[in-house]
């Protein structure tokens, strides 16, 4: 999931979007087998479970081998063993599939899920669901599974083994997961949201974003304009020197082109400048000023030795598209290889004096607060104009910068250092550099052939070796772009108001979870405690889309200012949307910050929480299988989605989250002794990550370990959220009585489902090089760690699944922060 709202970082034939029918067909042999047990079942119970054994591939299953773990308890208590309710049959990796035929089931009635009693030869009788999604959720399951896998040494393999098997990456990915193919799904939707015909009664916006998407797919369209509208664009700044074989020097400003760059694209290049909350008040906003973005990894571009390939597929890149360029313009400059060296040389020397995320982590050492004016004074006897600077980014806004307005400087050692690097590199130079970042930006904005020269470096960084269908593509810019009026057509119609009612209970079950662990908190000190409580208590939610959606103003009112958006022009749509988006951003400046304010569309398939807000963001789009599903076990609904919220609200008491109060402010409320406490269990989850070696990167960078400190708080996240999440779970069952179990899975109870749904969210393959491009710049573990460390840190796991002492999922060492 996303903290600061990082993405999580998605099989759907293009011909099958929109319809029931369609869905239908992108079941698995399996879920159709099992869907028309369902209704069977619920005519009659008769041979259910016998029918669930039967492979997709119509073959029955080979008998399994036994793990010899035993089921667990059905209550679950805090760091203390399960009580004893008297049900520990064995475990069998799909015994209870090859037992199928020997059940005799008899109806119950239920004011819950309808199920019905099932029992064996041996006598022994099992309450199962019986409800169409219980039988899809027992299948997705099953197929996931690897039972060759003793649970208690590898979990992820146990739960994900066959998944993985099934699920290679597509050529046009570099992972495949979960995740991946819920955004599939849901850009299948959204394609067909888009291509319905225009309705007038619709809000302006919705018909807007299907303008937008229609001028992205029209590729006969994109070849006709070509990169006519890029180097018209380039041309604003003087033009990209390496394609001009006349380049006037006076012609380039880069201070003026940084600045242009903020307020037309909101891009980050030398400098970064957006709005948003003060950090030490957070109900007013301010200007924040950072270290720059770069072209590719920053651990890439200040160890190339290391990296070799990837930086020469960088250099083609630029070459590339350079000549392209030229080209298109008549030019046919004799130095461009040259040149594109000097580029590279600048970006590496722009990363050397930039910080690492490592060093990022502290609030406080990032927040120095000055006026405009005090900040020249950081650039002295430089020609830096901060003033300008920032003018001409908030041109658009109307609002006036002078040398009393207020900035936050995150990094002022970089500023300092940037003054000295321009100061030594040529004007050349630096404009070949910035005018790249456009290209590398916008290029795939243009033509099939800057397309195709962005995926051959895409296809060395990534590991990628197909591009994807271009309706995707544009499905997915029409949602980074315009997702909130797409998304209202998309709540209408794919989203259940069960799935809201459902996650608000939720979150208040885990809410209460995570209070409970606080008060059973040994280091925590009494003063700091009611202060966490009431933190907890103000954490504010926004689930699955906007209150005021259906409110035609509303929507109209949101995207106000946004020029008309038309349907023969796909380079010029987007420069109108990126630039109503800085403009919509850099206008809050001076204004009470919008706590209320969706920061994302309805329609992705994630979920994050902001510490500035204290506040959690599930949208719509998370809320399908494997994450959630109505009338099926809520066992496997706090595994996944339960999890996720967990995951959240610890986002808050994470390492970076603690350092804000209730209300986001970042200012301390921990006393000294509960901070050192902290530290200490934070150690344990670094040192603990840090220790784990990745072995299938050793062909690509050997010895490459997890990152610990830049995925501490994640980690910590995953491990507090799985814990809460289960205890929520427990307080689930204590209000509404036992559930039943799954057909096909009657030997797993309903805590182990728990489980088994959790690791199942996780499920996913990657290339190597996508492995290690999340190893070098992402603050989430990968997939197999978010499985196995949470759930062998949790002594819950291995009392319900009857893990001995210093098996693999129960090690002796074990790190508990939440």
């Amino acid at each position: 999931m996303e903290s600061r709202r990082s993405r999580e970082d998605l099989v759907v034939v293009e011909g099958s979007r929109g319809s029931a029918g369609c869905l239908w067909l992108r079941r698995t042999t399996l879920e159709k087998v099992l869907m028309g047990v369902s209704i069977v079942a619920v005519l009659a119970c008769i041979a259910l479970i016998g029918v669930v054994a039967v492979r997709g591939s119509g073959t029955a299953m080979p008998p399994d081998t036994q793990t010899g773990i035993r089921c667990a308890p059905a209550q679950v208590q805090l760091d203390v063993p399960p009580q004893d309710t008297g049900d520990h049959g064995r475990v069998h990796s799909g015994k209870d599939l090859q037992n199928a035929k020997n059940l005799t089931p008899t109806l119950k009635m239920s004011t819950q899920l309808p199920r019905y009693y099932a029992r064996t030869e041996e006598g022994v009788e099992y309450d199962i669901c019986n409800t169409p999604e219980c039988i899809l959720a027992a299948a997705a399951i099953i197929e996931a599974m690897d039972k060759t896998i003793d649970p208690c040494q590898d979990f992820y393999q146990f739960a994900c083994g066959a998944w993985m098997e099934k699920h290679p990456v597509p050529e046009e990915s570099s992972r495949w997961s979960q995740f991946d193919i819920l955004d599939l799904e849901l850009s299948n939707a959204l394609s067909s949201i888009l291509t319905e015909p225009m309705n007038p009664q619709d809000p302006g916006p919705i018909n807007q974003s299907k303008n937008f998407y229609a001028a992205c797919v029209d590729e006969e369209l994109l070849e006709t304009i070509g990169v006519t509208p890029l180097t018209n664009f380039l041309s604003e700044f003087g033009g990209w020197p390496m394609t001009l074989i006349d380049w006037d020097e006076n012609s380039f400003d880069w201070q003026f082109s940084v600045a242009e760059a903020k307020r037309q694209l909101g891009a980050d290049y030398l400098v970064n400048v957006w709005v948003f909350a003060d950090q030490k008040n957070t109900d007013q906003t301010a200007i924040y000023i950072d270290q720059t973005s770069l072209g590719m990894s920053r651990s890439v571009l200040t160890t190339p030795h290391n990296y070799e390939e990837r930086i020469n597929a960088y250099k083609t890149y630029i070459y590339t598209t350079a000549s392209i360029i030229a080209t298109s313009l008549g030019e046919d400059p004799s130095n461009i290889d040259a040149e594109v060296l000097g580029v590279v040389d600048f970006e590496m020397a722009l990363a050397n004096i930039t910080t690492p995320a490592e060093d990022r982590r502290d609030i406080n050492l990032m927040y120095n607060p000055m006026t405009v004016s005090e900040l020249s004074e950081l650039n002295v006897g430089s020609d830096i104009h901060w003033e300008q600077i920032l003018s001409t980014m908030f041109a658009s806004t109307g609002i006036p910068i002078d040398g009393s307005t207020r900035v936050v400087v995150q990094e002022p050692e970089y500023l300092k250092k940037l003054t000295a690097l321009v100061a030594t590199t040529s004007p050349r130079t630096v404009s070949n550099y910035i005018m790249w970042r456009h290209v590398q930006a916008l290029g795939d904005e243009t033509n099939l052939a800057m397309r195709d020269v962005s995926f051959n470096y895409d296809m060395v960084a990534t590991g990628v070796t197909a591009q994807e269908p271009r309706w995707k593509v544009c499905a997915d810019k029409s949602n980074n772009f315009m997702g909130l009026a797409a998304g209202t057509k998309y709540v209408e119609t794919y989203f259940s108001q069960q799935a809201k009612d459902e996650a608000n209970e939720m979150v208040d079950d885990i809410r209460s979870a995570f209070k409970d662990l606080l008060a059973v908190n040994k280091w925590m000190d009494e003063d700091t405690k009611p202060k966490a409580v009431e933190k907890a208590d103000t954490v504010s939610k926004f689930i699955a889309y906007p209150e005021w959606y259906g409110n035609t103003t509303a929507l109209d009112t949101y995207y106000r200012g946004l020029q008309d958006i038309a349907d023969d022009n796909h380079f010029v749509n987007t420069q109108k949307l990126l630039l109503w988006m800085s403009t919509e951003e850099l206008r809050d400046l001076g204004h009470p910050t919008k706590r209320n304010k969706w920061l994302s569309p309805p329609t992705i398939v994630n979920a994050y929480y902001l510490p500035e807000f204290n506040s959690i963001t599930l949208p719509a789009g998370i809320f399908q299988p494997p994450f959630y599903r109505a009338n099926s076990l809520q066992a496997l609904n706090y595994g996944g989605i339960g999890q996720v919220i967990g995951h959240e609200l610890t986002h808050g008491f994470d390492d970076e989250g603690r350092q804000n109060d209730k209300d986001g402010n970042a200012i301390p409320w921990w006393s000294y002794d509960t901070l050192a406490a902290f530290q200490v269990r934070a150690q344990c989850i670094v040192d603990q990550y840090d220790n784990i070696r990745v072995p299938e990167l050793d062909d690509l960078l050997p010895n490459t370990t997890l990152n610990g400190v830049n995925t501490q708080g994640e980690n910590i996240a995953d491990n507090g959220g799985l814990r809460e999440a289960l205890l929520a779970y427990q307080k689930y069952i204590e209000r509404s009585g036992e559930e039943p179990r799954l057909p096909g899975l009657t030997n797993y109870t309903p805590f182990q489902l728990f489980f088994l749904a959790n690791a199942n969210i996780w499920c996913g393959a990657i290339t190597t090089e996508g492995l290690l491009n999340q190893v070098l710049t992402d603050s989430h573990s990968p997939a197999r760690y978010r499985v196995l460390v949470p759930m062998s840190n949790m002594k819950e796991f291995s009392s319900i699944w009857g893990c001995p002492a210093d098996s693999g999922m129960n090690p002796p060492h074990k790190c508990v922060v939440w």
